[in-house]
């Protein structure tokens, strides 16, 4: 009997990914509070697992007995989690704000090199780690908005870091890429090599570990340049945190669970209290918007003001001589395009050609009865590819990916009269090949590159050239590090296309990347030469189309003016409708509206969705707006959700 009273019962959630959601549950009879790092038997592997609570058997005894399976034994104390506990309550919180289980969101925000190597790590002396610095009371640390072009954030950006160096302590600047690490990196470091620390999830296991190494050991203050999941590096003294980049996707988990990353890293910040700087060339319009509505303070006045280099030119896309092209429809570059990218060819300058989609085109239509071709398993749109060979054309389907032969008919009317719509990058490309065949083009997309290693080798390969063509989509951002003189948007009018309510803000976002890896001249390709974006992209001033659109947003009671909660369920018709009443049901207090998914089917099963809308602080963090709290009701109702329904928070889109 005196054994079982010394038994505790732990809960904990294992670092690992792929484990069922939730905490666990095990006995042991040694002194294990929570906070401490245990190992438990999973699927007959050890694992390590953060202990969340401690309770003694005789408290526990009534769960336990409820309990439909037989308790295991943890087979070890690690001791105290070497993780700062400031960081264990950030991933707390933000599990809460993301509706998840509690600390389920802890697998996505610590590199796995600090799980795989914990052992290595807690034998490093905890003497040459600087305790995390609680500031002791509840004022909230300062936060910043810095928007202005990258030159003079980086010019900025020195002058903080020997500012904080002045005061013993440390900067982390966040990046949502490794790239974008180095980049900085190689900015921001001279002079302060010694003191400049990266890490990121690209570079190799043995490196992080031997710069955290050099890290821990520093009593100096450093520079730390990471992506957001090495905040959990058991190092403190930092005194500002700068999330750089702040628009890009890539701070966006793209499975579950569904987080994002910016407001980790802000929660983070508070809770060490360390100065917090959002900075980009174009903050989030929703981010924009919080310094009135959180009282977020510019660093220096917002600049609304766009240094595009040298002149933008819109080009005014024709149609093709029904003579030279029965098949109609328009050119994909003008003639002045064409000529503009022969003289910067002939000078032996690099061109980067952009497109918003791969494939030769994005859409299929029947010229007979209007119906648009679809995957006959999903239902979205198929798109016309060159086949591997060069040679063979071919209808994908870039959901589910099946594929057809180029000679299908018509699935409404039967008829061969098809069209294709849109512009890809393998039309472009087509096309480029075609009015420049002695040039050396490359192609980086999805297709051409199936990996990063892959989409760095195009990009480095095209960069050591010259008077080369580059034909990308987006993806190329990531991995270029050279300018070119002449960049080309071709089809701008092809951005619409995509059903998002935050598309025109990410052409503009698109626009200033595009202008980052440009020295000379954008052209753009548009039949819509008026369009209000591309009107203020050419004028170089943004402000005004920035408060058009947040007033189109307020109106529509879109973000930042109310909280979306996304809740998705994909079966078959029947399973579709007993969810869609169930949703109705369950949210009925806070009247969800109910609706297909742009692609109502997916393979093979019906898409459909419930969009719960807040008012933003009755659904947010003390840590992100004073005076705000997250609706416990509406929290127990999304937690008792089955598995099979997908919750997101502040999502990026209501397809």
């Amino acid at each position: 009997m005196k054994l079982k009273n010394q038994m505790k019962i732990l809960s904990v959630i294992p670092l690992k990914k792929g484990i069922p959601k939730g905490a666990l549950t095990y006995f042991t009879s040694l002194p294990v509070p929570a906070g401490h790092i245990v190992s438990v038997p999973i699927r007959n592997k050890s694992t390590l697992a953060l202990v969340l609570s401690s309770q003694e058997l005789e408290e526990a005894k009534g769960g336990v007995k409820k309990l439909k399976f037989n308790l295991k034994k943890i087979t070890g104390d690690r001791g105290p989690s070497l993780f700062p506990s400031e960081f264990l309550d950030a991933v707390s919180d933000v599990s809460r704000y993301f509706a998840l289980p509690p600390h389920s969101a802890i697998t996505s925000l610590i590199p796995n090199i600090f799980i795989e190597e914990y052992s290595h790590l807690a034998k490093i002396k905890q003497e040459e780690i600087n305790s995390p610095q609680n500031t002791g009371n509840n004022l909230r640390a300062e936060k910043l908005l810095f928007q202005y072009p990258l030159p003079d954030r980086i010019s900025i950006h020195k002058t903080l870091v020997r500012e904080s160096f002045a005061r013993g302590k440390s900067i982390f600047i966040i990046l949502p890429t490794e790239g974008d690490v180095n980049k900085f990196a190689s900015l921001l470091s001279r002079g302060i090599e010694q003191f400049t620390f990266t890490f990121s999830s690209g570079a190799s296991p043995k490196k992080n570990l031997k710069r955290y190494e050099e890290l821990a050991a520093s009593s100096h203050p450093v520079l730390i340049l990471g992506t957001p999941p090495f905040l959990s590096m058991p190092k403190c003294g930092i005194g500002t945190v700068i999330l750089e980049h702040e628009s890009s996707s890539a701070y966006r988990t793209v499975s579950r669970p569904y987080l994002d990353l910016r407001v980790f890293a802000e929660i983070y910040a508070s809770k060490i209290g360390a100065k917090f700087i959002l900075a980009d060339d174009l903050l989030r319009f929703e981010t924009i918007a919080r310094k009135d509505e959180d009282h977020l303070h510019p660093l220096y006045p917002l600049s609304f003001r766009i240094d595009f280099p040298g002149i933008i030119e819109i080009k005014e896309r024709t149609k093709k001589d029904p003579k030279k092209d029965p098949r109609g429809g328009f050119q994909v570059f003008s003639e002045d395009s064409l000529q503009i990218i022969g003289r910067a060819l002939r000078s032996e300058k690099n061109v980067v050609i952009f497109s918003l989609r791969k494939g030769l085109a994005t859409q299929t239509v029947c010229r007979d009865c209007g119906e648009t071709l679809q995957c006959e398993n999903c239902f979205s749109p198929l798109v016309l590819y060159m086949g591997g060979d060069g040679k063979k054309r071919m209808f994908v389907c870039n959901r589910c990916e099946k594929d057809w032969g180029a000679d299908i008919t018509c699935r409404g009317c039967g008829s061969w009269n098809l069209m294709p719509l849109g512009i890809g990058t393998d039309a472009v490309y087509e096309e480029i090949k075609k009015n420049f065949p002695k040039v050396k083009i490359f192609q980086l997309d999805k297709e051409s590159a199936k990996s990063a290693s892959g989409a760095k080798k195009i990009a480095r390969e095209f960069e050591e050239e010259t008077g080369a063509i580059l034909v990308c989509t987006e993806m190329a951002f990531f991995y270029l590090e050279k300018q070119v003189s002449l960049s080309v948007i071709a089809s701008f009018d092809s951005l619409w296309s995509i059903p998002n309510y935050k598309m025109s803000e990410k052409i503009l976002q698109l626009a200033i990347r595009i202008a980052e890896i440009t020295a000379e001249k954008i052209i753009i390709e548009t039949k819509n030469p008026n369009d209000p974006a591309i009107r203020a992209i050419a004028s170089g001033s943004l402000l005004e189309y920035f408060r058009e659109e947040l007033e189109d947003r307020k109106k529509l009671g879109y973000p930042p003016y109310k909280r979306f909660i996304k809740i998705t369920y994909q079966g078959d018709k029947e399973e579709t409708r007993r969810a869609r009443q169930f949703l109705e049901e369950t949210f009925s207090d806070y009247s969800p509206e109910i609706f297909s998914g742009f692609i109502s089917k997916n393979k093979g099963k019906h898409v459909t969705n419930a969009l719960v809308k807040l008012e933003p602080r009755k659904w947010s963090l003390f840590d992100i707006s004073a005076g705000s709290s997250i609706d416990e009701t509406l929290l127990s109702k999304i937690s008792a959700l089955p598995s099979f329904f997908e919750v997101q928070v502040d999502p990026e889109d209501l397809l």
